[in-house]
């Protein structure tokens, strides 16, 4: 077995090594054939955890550096993490030394041979597609943080419509190549506005990597989302990316910690509105913890909150129907269907703007709909949830399946028996 040491030699592996850059390190050894269970095993991780840096996940723990260094056997010093002797100068980025006549002769004698099938003008040396930054703007204006919003918008859309997985590295790339922004001259106002913009784009991409099944890149970038609505004086913001953090512990079957969230949020609340989102949360929690009295209780605050709000501006399009969902969901982890059914009713009519938000409401109505007995419309809700769940690459729509699988496999009818198979197939293809 080839050791692994042995296939970072290489000048674009020592660059990779000498920047730390574990992603592009991982990369290059994964396209050698090493296996990510190898690589965990070597390195003392989980195989979920290489999974996400190979995906785009910073390593930045000195310790955890350390490790992979041992781990794949290569000297600390070639990573800047001891000194060492022989190092006499510090690495630069590999350069392309061939001349513009040598590079396009290689190119035409690679396209004829993939032409040609054969190599009519000589072999061909490869060519590979590199990671080459994008150049910056020396200064930026209104018109550049235009465009990281406008961006961030339709990649948001676009993931919503198609699911986390195939969109979760493009919105990746989009943040950080946005951060980089931070490098230009620009006003104090213009600095501010840029820190909001990367605030939501990192927002959408915590999203679309919480859609792929990537818990640790989607706290990553929710936490990134809070340091920049912070940094950019938006408390509203921040507070809602403490939301999608708890949210993330509930999708993680940890109720008690995203409680712990969401009560943290409803402590700093800026405006009754948010408060009102988040004590709805803390209802979802207390009901997946099987305290009824006190779900029900945070659930009556919740409204009561969110009437007093009812002159406060929409902080987004879609949020009014994001507070009927969670009362639904509240509901039926306390097992009163009837309640939850004409919440998730509700809930629908406001999320047909995105397919995976449909999806997922349509199975949770789905799923409350047959536990009440409402066999005819469970089935017929089941059935459009499956169309829409379908269409997506998403690992969370699919695990929100579940509610569904289970209220089918509790019914005894050959219909409700052969939709949870359906279902648990689906899932498992996820």
């Amino acid at each position: 077995m080839t050791e692994l040491a042995d296939l970072l030699t290489g000048a674009v592996a020592r660059h990779a090594l000498a920047h730390r850059d574990i992603t592009a390190v991982f990369r290059i050894l994964r396209d050698a054939g090493v296996s990510q269970t190898r690589l965990a095993h070597a390195t003392g991780q989980q195989q979920s955890e290489i999974s996400e840096i190979i995906s785009g996940r910073q390593v930045q723990s000195v310790a955890l550096l350390e490790r992979i260094a041992d781990g794949l056997q290569v000297r600390r010093g070639w990573m800047g993490l001891a000194y060492d002797s022989d190092l006499e100068t510090e690495l630069a980025a590999p350069e392309d030394t061939s001349t513009e006549d040598e590079s396009t002769t290689n190119l035409l004698r690679h396209a004829a041979t993939v032409l040609c099938g054969r190599p009519v003008l000589g072999p061909a040396d490869p060519i590979s597609v590199k990671d080459t930054p994008t150049p910056v703007p020396r200064r930026i204006g209104a018109a550049d943080i235009a465009h990281v919003v406008a961006t961030t918008e339709r990649l948001g859309q676009l993931m919503g419509d198609i699911g986390g997985i195939t969109m979760t590295d493009t919105l990746t790339a989009h943040a950080r190549a946005s951060e980089m922004l931070l490098g230009a001259v620009m006003g104090e106002q213009v600095r501010l506005r840029l820190l909001l913009a990367l605030s939501d784009a990192h927002r959408v991409a915590g999203s679309a990597a919480a859609g792929a099944g990537l818990p640790d890149l989607s706290r990553q970038h929710f936490s990134r989302a809070m340091d920049c609505a912070g940094a950019g004086e938006d408390l509203r913001r921040a507070v809602a990316n403490l939301d999608s953090l708890g949210r993330l512990e509930l999708d993680a079957g940890q109720p008690n910690e995203g409680l712990k969230f969401f009560q943290l949020g409803v402590a700093t609340a800026p405006s009754p509105l948010f408060r009102a989102k988040l004590e709805y949360d803390c209802a979802w929690a207390l009901g997946l913890l099987g305290l009824a009295g006190e779900a029900l209780t945070a659930l009556r605050r919740a409204q009561d909150t969110y009437q007093t709000a009812s002159d406060e501006p929409r902080p987004w399009k879609y949020f009014a129907a994001t507070l009927p969902y969670v009362e639904g969901c509240t509901y039926l982890a306390l097992g009163r269907f009837g309640p939850a059914v004409v919440a998730f009713a509700a809930a629908e009519v406001g999320a047909s703007h995105a397919v995976a938000c449909s999806a997922d409401t349509f199975s949770h109505l789905a799923a409350a709909q047959l536990r009440c007995g409402e066999l005819r419309s469970g089935l017929h809700t089941a059935e459009r949830a499956i169309g829409l769940a379908r269409r997506l690459r998403s690992v969370s729509v699919r695990d929100s399946l579940a509610p569904l699988q289970e209220a089918a496999a509790a019914r005894r009818d050959s219909a409700c028996q052969d939709l949870a198979r359906e279902l648990a197939t689906l899932r498992a293809a996820a």
